[in-house]
C-alpha cells in the first residue's frame, strides 16, 4: 500500500492505493416513503454520512446574488463533494430542515427530470476529476400531505421537453412555470423529498481507469471533506496527513 499525488487541473489530488479486495462495509439505511408525512420529524438524524437541506439548490449558479451575499443558502455541491471524499455510502436529503422537519418539494415528472439533468451536469462538468454516474443515485421519496385530497396526481396536458435550458441559473425554468400554473388553478402537485445517495468508488466501474479513488474538488475549485455532521474545506497538506492516518487504519483492518 502507498499514497501518492495525482496531478489534476489547479493542483494535486492525494489518492490512495487500497489493499486488494478491501472495501469498507456500509449498512445502507433505507427510508420508506409510506412513513413520510408533511411537517413530521424525519426518520434519520444528521451525522457524518447524512445531511439535510430544506432547499434544492445544487450549485452556486442556481443562487441569486442576494442569496449569495446574504449567505442564505449553501449549495448542495459542497456536501456532495465532502461525501465523495470520505468514500462511503452517504445520503443527502433535500426537503428536510436542519431540525429534521419534513417540508419537501412539489414536483411533477418534469421537475424530477430537471433535477437529474442538473445533478449530472454538476458532477460531470463542475467537479474535478469528473464523477462517474455509478457513484450517485437519485430517489424521490413521496410525502403524505396533511390533506391528501389536495394532491394532484395526474398530469394531463404536460408537455415533456427533452432539454431544460436553465439548469445553471436562478431563473424560473419552463417546467417550474407549468407547476406554478397548476398551483394557481388550485391543484397541489405531489410532494417529495429528494434523496441523493453517494456510493463508494469501484475500480471495476471507473471510466477514467483510476487504480485508486481520487479526492474531488467542487465547482468552487475547493476540496471539502466530511467531519462528524459538517463539511469542512481541507488544504492539500491536510489531505496528505489524513490519508496517512487512513492508510494506517487500513493496515489495522
Amino acid at each position: 500500500k502507498q499514497w501518492y499525488q495525482r496531478r489534476v487541473r489547479g493542483g494535486y489530488h492525494v489518492v490512495r492505493v487500497i489493499k486488494c479486495g478491501y472495501m469498507r462495509n456500509n449498512i445502507s439505511i433505507s427510508v420508506s416513503s409510506r412513513m413520510l408525512k408533511e411537517h413530521d420529524e424525519f426518520q434519520r438524524e444528521e451525522n457524518k454520512s447524512v445531511e439535510f437541506k430544506a432547499h434544492d439548490r445544487l450549485s452556486l449558479t442556481q443562487l441569486t446574488a442576494r442569496e449569495i451575499d446574504g449567505r442564505m443558502f449553501q449549495p448542495a455541491s459542497r456536501t456532495l463533494c465532502a461525501f465523495l471524499n470520505i468514500n462511503q455510502v452517504c445520503d443527502l436529503y433535500l426537503g428536510v430542515k436542519d431540525d429534521g422537519t419534513i417540508v419537501g418539494h412539489h414536483m411533477l415528472n418534469a421537475q424530477k427530470d430537471h433535477f437529474r439533468q442538473a445533478l449530472k451536469k454538476l458532477m460531470t462538468e463542475k467537479f474535478d476529476p469528473p464523477v462517474d454516474e455509478y457513484r450517485y443515485t437519485t430517489y424521490f421519496l413521496e410525502i403524505q400531505a396533511k390533506d391528501p385530497s389536495a394532491i394532484y396526481q395526474s398530469q394531463p396536458g404536460l408537455t415533456i421537453k427533452e432539454e431544460h435550458k436553465l439548469l445553471e441559473q436562478p431563473n424560473i425554468c419552463w417546467c417550474d412555470q407549468e407547476i406554478t400554473q397548476y398551483k394557481r388553478n388550485g391543484k397541489r402537485p405531489p410532494l417529495f423529498i429528494i434523496q441523493v445517495r453517494i456510493n463508494e468508488w469501484d475500480g471495476a466501474k471507473d471510466s477514467q481507469s483510476f487504480k485508486v479513488w481520487p479526492y474531488h474538488t467542487s465547482e468552487e475549485g475547493k476540496c471539502y471533506k466530511r467531519y462528524n455532521a459538517s463539511n469542512h474545506e481541507v488544504t492539500h497538506h491536510q489531505v496528505v496527513e489524513e490519508t496517512k492516518v487512513d492508510l494506517a487504519a487500513m493496515d489495522d483492518f
